[in-house]
């Protein structure tokens, strides 16, 4: 179990990570950063993550049946020339949600690994 700076400490060690952060889905609000900002600042970033989180979380292809508590969607991947974008929903102990959020460098990356990686990382993620 680790608190939001170990986790991103850890996330860090995913070979080809660029940087990561815990994100706030609703709000848009870093809880946490590390390493490069993909749109030049971590405060931009975690807005438009959060922006495409909800989109996911909220949208009724991917809704339809989901009747547990947080979102349906578990993970998101953006793939760019030179990136993976990949984001992890975490359930979190008040309304709303949170999600780790990890940028990758494409040539340097194992998407399978990072997924993996990934989702062990939000696995052992507590929040308070």
């Amino acid at each position: 179990m680790s608190g939001i700076d170990e986790c991103l400490l850890r996330a860090m060690t995913v070979p080809g990570a660029r940087g990561a952060a815990l994100v706030e889905w609703v709000s848009g609000l870093a809880l946490g950063v590390i390493g490069e900002a993909a749109a030049g600042d971590h405060e931009t970033v975690a807005a438009e993550t959060a922006a495409y989180a909800r989109a996911t979380a909220e949208h009724p292809v991917f809704t339809a049946g989901h009747t547990g508590p947080g979102p349906a969607a578990e993970e998101a991947v953006v793939v760019t020339g030179d990136g993976y974008h990949l984001l992890r929903f975490v359930e979190a102990p008040y309304e709303g949600g949170v999600f780790l959020y990890l940028w990758l460098d494409r040539a340097q990356a194992n998407l399978g690994m990072a997924l993996i990686r990934l989702r062990e990382l939000a696995e052992g993620l507590v929040l308070v």
